[in-house]
Parts: C-alpha cells; structure tokens; sequence
C-alpha cells in the first residue's frame, strides 16, 4: 500500500487537526495522501491531491459513525478499505481511537491488517437505477399525524400490510444502528442477512423479520412519503411507487487489527 486518502468532516475542528497529525504521520512511513473534496478547498489542505487526481487505495475516515458512512459510500465502488477513526459520540463503525493513528499507519503499511468484507443491499424505485445501502433503507411517512400503511413482499410471498411511522430494511451493518433502535434484532458476525424492522408499528402481529439477503423485498406505500438510503439520499414516494430492495452484487470493507466483539460493542458504545 502506497497511498491513503483522507475523509474528515470540515466543521469537526478536533478532527482536522488529527488530519494534519496523519500527514506527518504518513511521510514517516512513506505514504502519499489524498484528501476529499471538502478538504482540498480550505487553505491547509489545497496542495493535496483529491481521491479524483490520486486514488487512494485506503480512507481513513475521521469522525462520527455519519462521516465514516459518507466515506464508505465513496469508497465502494473505488473497491478500497475504510478504516474509521473515532471523532464521533458513538464510534460503533470505528476501528480505532485517534491515539492509535501513528501506529495504524505502520501497520497498514507492513500490511499487518484484516478487510472485513460486509454485504450491502441495493434499492430501486419502480425499476429505475438502484443505489447500494450500506446500512438501510427507510421507508417513512410524510406527515408528522397519523399512520403510514405499507405492504411488504419478500421472496414472491406477501408478508402483509403493517400501520406504523415507517419501514427499515437493513443490512447486518446497519442492525446496530436505526434499527436496533426500532427493536430489530442483533445480528451474529458472519451472517448476510436483510432485516426488515417497522417503526412504531400499531399492530403487534407484524414483527421484525430476518430474511435471506437473497430475497427480493417489495414495498408499497398506500400514502406519499420518504424514502432514505443511509440517510444521505433521500426521494419522495407516492402511492403508485413500488420499492425495490435485495442484495447488492457490491461489498464495503472496513479495516480491522483485532476481531470484532460486536457483542461488546453494543454494551460499551450503546449504554
């Protein structure tokens, strides 16, 4: 590995100076670095190359687990690793603290790392183009009163209509994140999965559902509303729109230098 790019929210202050700590870092272990976009264009960071002009063949994500998603959304179909550093509350998606960069970087560099490859799923409005999810898909309603009625389909068979606030349908990524929050369940390491979890839904006959990620889901809406995709891509939906939503032939790896305890994560970052 001789290059690495560099992704860091421009309104966290504690993490751009960590940007600066990682470009002295890395000429000491003869990395060249790239930076995205929304670096390059303040003053310290204009005379980096962006990911356009240098790919880089790994992101260091500095931030909360929001900027390590946007990260991974650009890292995907560059087909390179994410590695997260925490700047963030929560830092479920990170892999390390900020102390631990200068040694990151030599590990990284001495290849002394594991990829853990994760499933995304793909999402689709009436056929149309389909954009992957690295955590969910949500199907929410428009307005704050009342109910959203949606029918969900899984594998050509009809899994019926649910009244609830909304929908997620998420990959195991996404289980520890809105939806667990909404009730779905943990998901084990190792599984490729889709969970289909309602948000407050008025009827308890309709519970959180695992299904093979194979499965194609199918969702309709009989009102307008919102679907988001990691919450960073967000369209309208009317009652005539189908959604589209099973397994993305795409993957996002994350680096990792120990296994991941997803178990105890749950216990240490979400309590």
């Amino acid at each position: 590995m001789r290059n690495i790019g560099i992704f860091a929210n421009p309104n966290n202050p504690k993490a751009l100076r960590a940007v600066q700590q990682i470009i002295e870092a890395a000429k000491i272990v003869s990395f060249s670095c790239a930076v995205d976009g929304s670096l390059q264009i303040l003053p310290a960071f204009s005379a980096f190359p962006t990911f356009a002009d240098m790919p880089p063949e790994a992101i260091l994500a500095l931030g909360g687990d929001g900027t390590i998603l946007r990260a991974a959304a650009l890292a995907v179909p560059l087909e390179v690793p994410v590695l997260g550093v925490d700047f963030g509350r929560v830092g479920f998606m990170s892999g390390i603290c900020a102390n631990q960069i200068p040694e990151a970087l030599r590990r990284l560099k001495a290849g002394d790392y594991m990829e853990d490859k994760r499933m995304l799923l793909s999402c689709s409005i009436n056929g149309g183009e389909p954009r992957d999810c690295i955590n969910e898909a949500l199907l929410y309603k428009r307005r704050f009163s009342g109910v959203a009625n949606i029918r969900v389909n899984i594998g050509g068979l009809d899994a019926g209509s649910v009244f609830c606030d909304g929908i997620i349908i998420s990959t195991p990524n996404g289980a520890t994140g809105y939806s667990i929050s909404a009730g779905g369940p943990v998901v084990a390491p190792g599984l490729d999965v889709s969970i289909i979890t309602p948000i407050c839904p008025h009827t308890l006959s309709f519970r959180p559902i695992v299904a093979r990620a194979e499965e194609t889901i199918l969702l309709q809406m009989k009102s307008d509303g919102y679907l988001a995709v990691d919450g960073i891509y967000t369209q309208d939906i009317n009652e005539q729109d189908t959604i589209t939503v099973t397994r993305s032939q795409r993957f996002i790896k994350f680096i990792q230098f120990a296994r991941r305890n997803v178990f105890e994560l749950i216990h240490t970052k979400l309590t």
